[in-house]
Parts: structure tokens; C-alpha cells; sequence
């Protein structure tokens, strides 16, 4: 199932309320980036708010809500708050797994990793630390 969640910052400019939203696909996002870009930026984008104008330095001092969330997302949601860092590093650990599952039933005779916790650990800690020393 797709990741995805609907962001958007409510706040007024010259007597009015506006709300820029936008529905994320957090898959294609993460997948572009590595990462979720910053959310501020990519609202006043996708919404036509210039980044050098007063309307943006407006918008920048409001927080960001989600809604509407699908997929594994939804573990990291909690009221209309995302855990955006935990979601970034479920996502990572998924996309290993991904490419690591023929190897490890082929190597391993292990259909599903997530019944070795243990395991499943290890290769986490590994691969982490791997990251490091590059």
C-alpha cells in the first residue's frame, strides 16, 4: 500500500485565512529525496506562495498539520502529528529488507525476516553501521 498524507498550515494574510495543502506520496518522495523535503518550502511551492514574500515569512511561523494518512504512515501519526524522522527510518529499513529478502531466502531458506526479530536486528545494526563509515 502507499505511503501517503495530506499536510497543510493554516494562517491569515491581509484579512484572509488561507490553507495550503497538499497530498504527499511519501514513497515517490522518499525515493526522489531520501528523505521528506522540507514541507514549508514544498507547500508555498506547490501552492503558488513565493518563498520571498511576506506571505511565506507568514506561513513559515505556523506548524504544519497532517491528516488523511494511508499505509504504514499511519504507525507514525499520532492527533495531526507525523513523526516524520521515525517514518524516514521505517522507510529506509523497509526498502533494505526489500532488497535484501531474495538474498536472504535464497542464502537463508527465510521467507519472512520479521519472524527473526533477532535476526532482523543484527542486519539493522549492521547495515547502520556500515552507514557510518561511509
Amino acid at each position: 500500500m502507499t505511503n501517503q498524507i495530506t499536510a497543510k498550515i493554516e494562517f491569515n494574510f491581509k484579512g484572509k485565512t488561507l490553507t495550503p495543502t497538499i497530498i504527499l506520496d511519501l514513497d515517490k518522495l522518499m525515493t526522489q529525496h531520501g528523505a521528506i523535503p522540507p514541507l514549508h518550502q514544498l507547500l508555498a511551492r506547490l501552492n503558488n506562495i513565493d518563498s520571498y514574500s511576506y506571505e511565506y515569512e507568514i506561513m513559515l511561523s505556523e506548524e504544519v498539520h497532517f491528516s488523511d494518512v494511508k499505509g504504514s504512515a499511519a504507525n507514525f501519526m499520532q492527533d495531526s502529528q507525523f513523526d516524520q524522522k521515525g517514518f524516514e527510518q521505517h522507510w529506509h529499513q523497509d526498502e533494505l529488507f526489500n532488497t535484501l529478502s531474495s538474498l536472504i531466502k535464497q542464502q537463508l531458506d527465510i521467507d519472512d525476516i520479521n519472524q527473526h526479530p533477532k535476526f532482523k536486528s543484527l542486519l539493522i545494526a549492521a547495515y547502520q553501521a556500515g552507514k557510518k563509515d561511509n
